[in-house]
């Protein structure tokens, strides 16, 4: 309890400190607002003047790319910044600071990396999430609703998982990390259903390199539908393959911090 308590209040602190310059703060959500708003509007046209995209209409298209993004939202903004600074805290020293702190080294670094711009996805995808579910005319039970909980809890925990996973050998090469890129344009692919994509690609965003388990696979539960691989089993595995990755992402940082120098500064 104490431990939750000294994260909540670094959290607090590193949202105050970047909200004291409101003006810069809300020209960077209209900013993100553009861009991703551009990116929904194209994709809504482009699959509209087809009718449909593997099976899936533009609306269903639309709430998966909101899923996609909110759950993207809720992880990068604890570990993004960490994640880009892996190989300055090898280099510099930076990691001190977090073992003379009462709380754990890997704990404080996501409580005082923080990225309070990540709520400007957050809005924008909550009117979007809105938008399709009234096109839809969904009416989900008690349960469905928990449900929908569930999967963005999930994707969250996916998404900063594997971000992490792939940036984290950056503290060890001390520069960018070899499987950076395995995020960074691998998550892009979860933006439309993996149906559309060839098998072999199927295979690896489900079990390689589990991007399908962010948005499309779990949420074909809350649209009725059965698509990609084992649908009957993947469709309900999101809650497993997060807390799975929870424990590698642990057992990753326990490796890679194990060699840990101070630069003595």
């Amino acid at each position: 309890m104490h431990t939750l308590r000294v994260f909540c209040s670094f959290v607090k602190y590193r949202f105050l400190a970047q909200i004291e310059y409101p003006g810069s703060y809300v020209l960077g959500i209209i900013a993100q607002w553009a861009v991703y708003g551009a990116s929904v509007f194209m994709i809504y046209l482009m699959i509209n003047s087809f009718g449909a995209l593997g099976g899936w209409l533009p609306v269903e298209v639309i709430f998966l790319y909101a899923v996609w993004l909110m759950t993207y939202a809720m992880g990068a903004a604890f570990v993004f910044n960490i994640c880009t600074n892996f190989s300055r805290m090898s280099v510099e020293g930076a990691l001190d600071e977090a073992y003379v702190r009462p709380l754990s080294p890997f704990a404080y670094l996501i409580s005082t990396n923080f990225n309070l711009g990540y709520i400007s996805h957050v809005i924008l995808t909550a009117g979007l999430l809105a938008f399709s579910i009234i096109q839809l005319g969904l009416s989900w039970s008690f349960l469905l609703w928990l449900w929908f909980v569930v999967v963005l809890l999930s994707g969250a925990v996916i998404t900063a998982c594997l971000m992490l996973i792939c940036y984290m050998p950056a503290f060890r090469t001390r520069s960018r990390s070899p499987f950076e890129m395995f995020f960074s344009e691998g998550r892009y692919f979860n933006q439309y259903p993996l149906t559309i994509y060839p098998r072999p690609l199927q295979m690896i965003f489900t079990s390689i390199l589990p991007f399908g388990f962010v948005s499309f696979y779990p949420i074909q539960v809350l649209l009725g539908k059965q698509d990609g691989i084992l649908p009957y089993i993947t469709v309900w595995l999101a809650p497993l393959v997060a807390v799975t990755l929870a424990v590698a992402a642990m057992l990753c940082w326990r490796v890679i911090s194990r060699g840990y120098e101070s630069a003595g500064t």
